[in-house]
């Protein structure tokens, strides 16, 4: 098996660092692109629901505030039509399987709530207990849904963190190693080559050449990769 030539190693060493960071580029531009679009992401999902979340609890409020004016019937009932509306947003913005059960919670304690609000007389206060629970619920809601987007923030963290450290090792540790190594490889590679011309230099000043000298060279050039050929592989 023949010998990597110390040429063979250079060339190697020098297609590394530009391997790797071709590599890096490519992850690092993915990492530009999934950063860039979190802000929006997080706009149109995690942040929507609480969003949602936020309309069920003032359109409650609302209701309870609107049943004691003149209008009641009719602020009640845009309310509803409001809140059963957040209700379907917050369903096309579900991150968990609590945050669906929950919502499925509210909308099934919502709906004979909102038919009894519609039948009962102004200024009815027996419903009050019933629109508090509705209101804890859905505070409840909101607090999944915070912690939904905290996880989210979270999550972006620690990719983060993994994105300066693949940063830190291709675009720095890498490159320095890759020099490093060539820089040991050619300084052995200077000193071998030094030492056979000090050994030409002898050969041309007393001829002939002494096995020695030829044994000599022979074992530098091994050294860099070039051992003698075999006979019989020639043959």
């Amino acid at each position: 098996m023949n010998n990597l030539t110390i040429v063979t190693k250079l060339r190697f060493m020098a297609a590394i660092a530009p391997a790797i960071l071709l590599l890096a580029a490519a992850v690092i531009v993915g990492a530009f692109h999934f950063y860039g679009a979190m802000p929006r992401e997080i706009y149109e999902n995690e942040y929507a629901a609480v969003r949602a979340a936020n309309g069920m609890e003032s359109a409650l409020y609302k209701m309870d505030w609107g049943r004691f004016q003149p209008d009641a019937t009719q602020i009640v009932m845009d309310q509803q039509r409001g809140f059963i509306s957040e209700i379907e947003i917050a369903r096309t913005h579900i991150g968990s399987t609590d945050q669906a059960e929950q919502i499925e919670k509210i909308a099934n304690d919502a709906r004979p709530l909102f038919d009894a609000m519609r039948t009962a007389a102004p200024g009815d206060d027996s419903l009050e207990p019933r629109l508090r629970d509705l209101e804890g619920t859905v505070a409840d809601l909101m607090s999944l849904d915070d912690a939904a987007l905290i996880a989210v923030a979270t999550t972006a963290e620690k990719q983060a963190r993994t994105m300066i450290t693949i940063t830190v090792v291709a675009l720095v540790v890498v490159p320095w190693i890759c020099f490093l190594a060539i820089a040991r490889m050619t300084g052995g590679l200077f000193i071998e080559l030094k030492e056979m011309r000090r050994r030409v230099d002898e050969i041309s000043e007393r001829p002939p050449a002494s096995p020695e000298d030829a044994r000599a060279l022979d074992e530098a050039l091994s050294k860099l990769g070039f051992p003698k050929p075999n006979p019989m592989l020639a043959e």
